[in-house]
């Protein structure tokens, strides 16, 4: 028995308790509560992955709670404008204490829109507000300004994203991507979605992210604006991509390579953008391909370029190829149009040298596990064949 107790001594071993106990807020809690020895590592675990920025705020120093805080008929509400921390005075180390005690245990934060933290970081100005930060997730509502630090040395993933409305001002994620190859130079996922509604291009200088390694871009971007954000990240060593293209034309007509490092890319978008995306990826290593077509025209002439620029491009690298193509308003016999899309795909699997997995969904009523070129010799490396019918 007292052997067993003396377990307890061992920091390790609260952390682990803590740990599985992760997802019973009210029971880590009780147990940070209950005796100084667990409170730390119950509250590390507690306070290491937060959704709101709202549990800091009653944390604040008096002076600064009261820019934010005002009460109308009893209820409380919070507010805050860049105007009324013009001139104010920064209040000293020791009343940011209860802030930081708390804040230094933040991991994960999806602190959703960016108001209260960036007025906490224009207050403190080069402090960082979440030191130790892994991830963070949040919304723009406006630049950040020059001069403070949201991002800290320690994050690793980030996802942003620009105002939820349409007259937005196009600088938010610019300059939020600025402060980050500046601030967090450790960052090694990056997601971007929602980005400028109304803006036509993208003006931020080259980003440096020295170990950027995984990039997600969603739609609702324009398609020179995405073009710029490309050619900007490319300066980096990226070798995993998502990116969903714009259902209008691209032209991706630029000097600049694209992408030197990709080995694993996912492409959202039709046929033919996916194709004029692909031709500009400068990559030679590329193991992993992904395309996938949900909306917008697929024809027979575009799956084809698309299938001749694959193997040219990738066919003495690639080991996955999964291909979907959904149901085209332009086409009416789906069952006809999946057997041409094999039949244009299959002559070319010999130029695949080292392609062990092909994964196809086709707009089809039926399966066609059956097709005849499945069984044909010459696919050097292929092990797996999946089909499945959209």
């Amino acid at each position: 028995m007292v052997l067993s107790h003396r377990a307890l001594y061992i920091s390790e071993i609260l952390l682990e308790i803590s740990y599985q106990l992760e997802d019973d807020r009210k029971s880590l809690s009780r147990l940070a509560r209950c005796c100084k020895a667990f409170s730390d590592p119950a509250l590390d675990v507690l306070w290491r992955r937060m959704s709101l920025f709202s549990p800091f705020i009653p944390l604040l120093p008096p002076e600064v709670l009261t820019l934010w805080v005002r009460i109308i008929l009893g209820q409380v509400e919070y507010q805050f404008s860049a105007e009324c921390i013009r001139g104010f005075q920064c209040p000293p180390m020791h009343e940011w204490k209860a802030f930081d005690a708390y804040a230094r245990r933040v991991r994960i934060l999806y602190s959703g829109a960016s108001h209260f933290l960036a007025g906490v970081a224009t207050i403190r100005a080069d402090f960082n507000v979440f030191p130790f930060l892994r991830s963070m997730s949040m919304q723009l509502q406006e630049p950040i300004q020059p001069e403070i630090r949201l991002f800290p040395e320690t994050l690793q993933t980030l996802e942003i994203s620009g105002p939820a409305y349409i007259n937005c001002k196009d600088s938010c994620i610019q300059t939020a991507l600025a402060h980050a190859a500046r601030d967090a130079p450790s960052l090694k996922h990056l997601h971007v979605e929602d980005y400028s509604y109304n803006s036509d291009r993208l003006d931020t200088p080259p980003l440096h992210f020295k170990h950027l390694q995984s990039v997600e871009i969603s739609a609702f971007i324009s398609s020179n604006v995405l073009r710029s954000l490309c050619c900007v990240l490319s300066h980096s060593p990226v070798i995993e991509l998502k990116i969903e293209l714009p259902p209008t034309s691209c032209i991706w007509d630029t000097p600049q390579s694209l992408f030197p490092y990709l080995e694993r890319v996912e492409i959202h978008g039709t046929p033919a953008l996916a194709e004029a995306f692909i031709t500009n990826i400068s990559s030679s290593c590329v193991r992993s391909l992904t395309v996938r077509h949900s909306r917008g025209p697929a024809r027979l002439a575009d799956c084809s370029l698309l299938f001749s620029t694959i193997v040219n491009k990738c066919g003495s690298s690639l080991q996955s190829l999964s291909l979907t193509i959904s149901r085209s308003p332009v086409l009416h016999n789906h069952d006809g149009m999946a057997h041409d899309i094999m039949d244009a795909l299959f002559p070319l699997m010999p130029n695949f040298e080292h392609l062990e997995e092909l994964h196809l969904s086709l707009p089809s009523a039926t399966q066609v596990d059956d097709y005849p070129a499945v069984e044909a010799s010459g696919w050097p490396a292929l092990r797996r064949v999946e089909f499945m019918a959209t």
